[in-house]
């Protein structure tokens, strides 16, 4: 290994190299991704233009000689498009806050999410962690636009444009704890954010970081003082290392990227696209002036990274020079790399540099992202792209003298056989402050299992929800539906896996407030699902869509009790589902010990011969179909956090959170409804809408009391009765003078009353020995007897008793589930009969919350029990896909979120000059005056205006009369809106004589 330090080498270890994770960028000539940005770097594409005059008053503020005052010799540029848009929406920030927010800031709060989706993190998972974010950035142009006019600031301005907010912003969006630092070291700032990154990283501040840079192009002045300091191009390009080289060309862009210690992005799985070995910083101090650099500085600065980073300088592939293009910098640079690195090299083996500013401009304090991107490419490629504008080398560089080589043309790095591969960049800051980053290119140690084929999959089964559901999120409708295509796109591509994609999008991918699940039968019929969606048809047997409550939803299970049955409910499931007809025989076998009928005769018996009104009938039935839809609703995916039943439905819910097996279950169910249906005749029951104190008020005031009792408490406006029928009429006439809702229920049984007292010793002798589990189960139990969490051991036969005996505390239960946060509710039976009980808790609560039914009389499908568990998937409750996705897929780079941008731009006021955008109306004539009515200004100038030098009057250029009347008559089409003109009167008093300069 070739030494570059005098002082001791230690070879840098996995734990202090930094993996980049996530990337993400905007760079001229529309490049919005590392594969955009090839294309122009691989075609060898030249991106600079001019800036427009839809950016500002381009053309009044330049001028052909470069020391005029005021004035730019050049506004070539690389430019980004429609920099005035933004999705302010989707960052939750109100249309007022977003006029007043920084192009800047706002650019880089996209590349944040979108490099954090290309390194598939999900940011929920970063809140509160110490993820520091650095960011380099210095232009305020945007507030310099109206510094004339200070009355269109507002409370928004200061956060809006301040530079330090840039870094906080992100830090706030995502709730990150870590250090958050804006850095200005004017054209290093990016390299030197990433730099403190890594360091913070490495020195256990941060467990990870968000980094990089921006820059954007909004007001002249800057130009006018790059020009006016001699740093621009009069000829618009960055020529690095090339003899014309005359300064540098602008530019705008950002990038962005995530980053992570090797060995974590390696342990978690995350995507690498390369690895920061070393980086370091350092200062010119000292120089002939100011902005003048200095060669023994950044020498110093190559030696001290590559010596403690142990690095053998021949296995630098290549190296990205900071390369502005101008005459002192190119040679100061190329000496300070020969001297350190390029001489210690093989004699055979030149170190290969180039510029990519030749290619986009000089992106100033987001410069070294740009570089640093190319690098990853490069060794990802295997292919260095050429540097442009080299027509003759610059003869101030001694190329061979310091064993460099410019690359010019594209050209294949060597094969890399048992050597590394390293990559340096350069950037430098015009006030001498220096950075470098030295890469590496990444292989993974093993790679991942390939992914189950997605036509295989789907020739397991002839079910058509084989292939594993793809979930798909965004801010709202449009973008969901831009959303989709893009995934109809990238399914489409060559090489496509629907299984890697269904996976990457479940783990990777924020949900967001509106969603879509996809349950294709191929991977074809999903492409042309989701083109069909993305085209605006919402209405597809094979998605469900709809909008987000909350990001973690906790789901409960209310399982109905009597009422909700129906002769007829089962049939249309048991033909469907294989998984609910299995449940349903399991019931009927264990049933069997007990009873002589068949279960699947009883749902299949006609209205006719139906036994529904008989409860040692109706009860079992109504328990094997709420196990069969558990057991559909689990296959697909369903867990619940709790699970609560009224009156009957308590056995079912005992079962689905495991205090009861099935067996256990079973045996339950068919004693307490055998002991039930010995009471009827005994009396009925009725509904009521009152809440509990009203109603016993009520039965004082009618002398009811000791004969109405009150069998449930169901919401606060609601209570359920039981009586004799005589005295439930009586009552019910009673009320209904009031317009007080009562309804007698079609039930021959007054449940949950004195009338079930004599079957009491029946059930405990039934029941005896009943032991439920010992240990408290994953899913809670909320009951309905006690009104609150009860532990499965609990359900004795005792319990079972109370639970037939004392009244149902329906609206205790579900304040339970209310104040420990569930706030999606899933009724579970043959019909709903409860939703407006939960309904109603809920608003006394004032506590938001979603009400899902799993059946509906006469409306009974599996594509309902599938609808339901992807309506609880968009709502936040997170489901079990294993059943799905046997074994991981791979990480692959999904489609970004597709922005939903609207103008936001900072408003105008009558105090304003809007001095940024003035334009000449006209050539002669100039620009109008803000503070007077018909009036105009202009500064003639025959290097503007070439063809005023044409008229001349004894070797003296004086402006013709011809002109005065062409601005007569520009003015008054300009005053009166009109091409026609009648010139009354027109009195020349003097020439106007133009000399040299104006």
């Amino acid at each position: 290994m070739t030494n570059v330090s005098n002082n001791k080498t230690t070879t840098v270890g996995a734990v202090d190299k930094i993996a980049i994770v996530g990337v993400a960028c905007r760079f001229p000539g529309d490049v919005e991704s590392l594969s955009d940005y090839w294309e122009v770097l691989s075609e060898g594409r030249d991106v600079v233009t001019e800036v427009g005059e839809d950016r500002f008053g381009a053309e009044f503020y330049q001028h052909p000689k470069r020391k005029e005052k005021g004035r730019s010799v050049t506004f070539s540029a690389g430019m980004l498009s429609d920099v005035e848009s933004f999705d302010a929406e989707f960052f939750g920030i109100s249309p007022r806050e977003a006029e007043q927010l920084d192009p800047q800031q706002r650019l880089l709060l996209e590349l944040s999410w979108e490099a954090l989706e290309n390194g598939g993190q999900v940011p929920d998972n970063l809140s509160g962690s110490d993820c520091a974010v650095y960011v380099g950035i210095a232009s305020t142009d945007y507030l310099n636009r109206r510094v004339d006019d200070p009355a269109s600031m507002d409370a928004y301005t200061m956060t809006g444009n301040t530079a330090s907010l840039a870094s906080n912003r992100i830090s706030y969006i995502y709730n990150l704890h870590g250090p958050s630092v804006s850095v200005d070291t004017a054209c290093s700032s990016s390299l030197v954010a990433i730099h403190h990154a890594c360091q913070a990283i490495r020195s256990g501040e941060s467990s990870m970081a968000i980094a990089g840079g921006v820059n954007m192009l909004l007001h002249p002045f800057a130009f006018v003082g790059f020009s006016q300091a001699s740093m621009l191009s009069e000829r618009g390009r960055c020529r690095t290392f090339d003899e014309g080289g005359d300064g540098y060309v602008r530019a705008e862009g950002a990038a962005v990227l995530f980053l992570k210690p090797l060995t974590q992005a390696e342990a978690d799985g995350d995507p690498i696209h390369g690895v920061i070995v070393a980086s370091g910083i350092n200062s010119d101090g000292r120089t002939n002036g100011i902005t003048v650099p200095s060669a023994n500085q950044q020498g110093a600065l190559l030696r001290k990274i590559y010596g403690q980073a142990g690095v053998d300088v021949n296995d630098l592939v290549y190296l990205e020079a900071h390369g502005t293009g101008t005459s002192i910098g190119d040679p100061i640079e190329t000496r300070a790399i020969g001297e350190v690195l390029g001489q210690a090299r093989d004699a055979d083996n030149p170190l290969l540099i180039g510029s990519v500013k030749s290619n986009l401009g000089h992106m100033e304090t987001a410069s070294g992202m740009a570089g640093l991107l190319k690098a990853l490419l490069t060794l990802e490629k295997q292919t260095i792209p050429a540097s442009l504008h080299v027509e003759t080398l610059n003869p101030n560089i001694q190329f061979d003298e310091h064993n460099l080589r410019v690359v010019t043309e594209t050209t294949a790095l060597k094969p890399k056989g048992n050597r590394r591969q390293l990559i340096g960049v350069n950037s430098f800051g015009f006030g001498g402050a220096n950075a470098h980053v030295l890469v590496e290119h990444y292989e993974p140690a093993a790679q991942n299992l390939p992914s189950p084929d997605t036509n295989e999959l789907a020739s397991q089964s002839d079910r058509s929800d084989q292939l594993p559901p793809l979930l798909l999120s965004a801010q709202n409708e449009a973008a969901l539906s831009a959303l989709a295509g893009r995934y109809a796109d990238f399914l489409s591509e060559e090489g496509s896996n629907y299984y890697d994609t269904a996976w990457s999008a479940l783990h990777h991918r924020q949900q967001l407030n509106h969603g879509l699940v996809l349950h294709p039968t191929s991977h074809k019929h999903a492409i042309q699902t989701l083109k069909l969606y993305a085209a605006g048809e919402n209405k597809l047997k094979s998605v469900h869509s709809g909008q987000l409550m909350k990001s973690d939803a906790r789901l409960a299970l209310v399982f109905s009790g009597n009422g909700s049955q129906w002769q007829g409910m089962g049939q249309v499931l048991l033909e469907q589902s294989t998984v609910f007809r299995a449940a349903v025989e399991e019931v009927d076998v264990l049933l069997s010990a007990y009873t002589d009928y068949s279960l699947l005769d009883e749902f299949a018996a006609s209205e006719q011969d139906s036994r529904l009104h008989l409860t040692e009938v109706a009860q079992p039935m109504l328990f094997a179909f709420q196990v069969g839809t558990v057991r559909v609703l689990e296959q697909m995916g369903l867990r619940p956090v709790a699970v609560t039943g009224h009156s009957v439905g308590e056995v079912a819910a005992a079962w689905a959170c495991g205090a009861l097996s099935l067996e256990q279950a079973v045996r339950v169910i068919y004693e307490r409804s055998h002991a039930q249906a010995k009471t009827a005749g005994k009396g009925r029951m009725a509904a009521v809408a009152l809440g509990v104190d009203a109603v016993t008020a009520k039965l004082v005031e009618l002398g009811l009391e000791d004969k109405v009792e009150i069998a449930g408490i169901n919401s606060p406006g609601a209570v359920t009765l039981s009586a004799g029928l005589d005295d439930l009429e009586a009552l019910g006439g009673l009320l209904s003078k009031d317009d007080i809702f009562f309804r007698i229920l079609d039930l021959d049984y007054a449940f949950h009353s004195h009338h079930m007292d004599p079957v009491q010793d029946d059930l405990f002798v039934a029941l005896e020995g009943l032991q439920s589990v010992e240990e408290e189960t994953d899913v809670q139990f909320v009951s309905t007897v006690k009104g609150g969490v009860v532990v499965g051991n609990e359900l004795d036969a005792n319990y079972w008793w109370e639970n037939i005996r004392r009244p149902v505390l329906f609206n205790d239960a579900l304040n339970t589930l209310i104040d420990a946060e569930v706030s999606l509710f899933l009724e579970v039976g043959p019909h709903a009969i409860l939703r407006s009980y939960i309904a109603e808790c809920l608003k006394a609560k004032n506590k938001a919350g979603e009400i899902l039914i799993s059946g509906k009389r006469k409306q009974e499908k599996v594509e309902r029990l599938r609808e339901v568990v992807d309506s609880s998937w968009l709502m936040g409750c997170q489901p079990d896909l294993s059943a799905y996705f046997r074994s991981p897929g791979r990480l692959v780079s999904l489609p970004t979120y597709p922005w939903q941008r609207e103008r936001y731009w900072y408003p105008l006021t009558t105090d304003g000059y809007d001095l940024v955008n003035r334009r000449r109306v006209h050539p002669l004539l100039g620009y109008s005056l803000k503070d007077a009515d018909a009036s105009w200004e202009n500064r003639l100038d025959t290097s503007v205006v070439p063809y005023l030098s044409d008229h001349v009057v004894d070797g003296v250029v004086v402006v013709p009369a011809a002109a005065y009347v062409e601005m007569a008559l520009a003015a008054s089409s300009q005053w009166y809106k009109t091409d026609s003109h009648v010139i009354e009167d027109c009195e020349i008093r003097a020439p106007i004589i133009l000399d040299d300069d104006h």
